[in-house]
């Protein structure tokens, strides 16, 4: 039994351009796989001043954003990978988060490394559950 899989590149015009050869995010079947999302931009002025909290809100407000695009939300998010610059940042960070998701725990993989692009202490990436009455994707989607 061979089966055709179909992946949808997903465009979200409120949320950072990629800079590389990649998608922001990817649909396949009912689930969208969302590139790393820095906490900050390319043109972000003096980034180490960003503090972790605004960086991690920023990442996961792009996410929404990204998610928005198929009628997704925050509480669909069933993944997330956080890479973070340095443990030491992690206690800001986790409260950011919870402070965004609330009540809804998401599995998570935290990654300390030591940079990330444009000097963002945050990136981070999702997998997301579409609700069962998302819009079908034939094509790009763009919002």
């Amino acid at each position: 039994m061979e089966s055709q899989s179909k992946l949808t590149r997903i465009f979200c015009s409120q949320a950072p351009q990629p800079n590389g050869h990649y998608a922001q995010a990817i649909l396949h079947s009912d689930t969208i796989y969302i590139s790393g999302q820095l906490g900050i931009t390319k043109g972000t002025p003096d980034p180490e001043k960003v503090s972790v909290s605004d960086q991690m809100l920023f990442a996961l407000r792009n996410i929404e954003n990204i998610a928005g695009t198929m009628g997704a939300s925050r509480s669909d998010v069933i993944k997330t990978t956080i890479y973070v610059t340095g443990i030491e940042h992690w206690n800001e960070a986790n409260r950011a988060y919870a402070l965004f998701f609330s009540d809804h725990k998401p599995a998570r993989s935290v990654v300390p490394c030591s940079e990330l692009h444009f000097g963002a202490k945050i990136e981070v990436e999702a997998i997301i559950a579409l609700p069962s009455a998302a819009p079908d994707a034939d094509a790009t989607t763009t919002r």
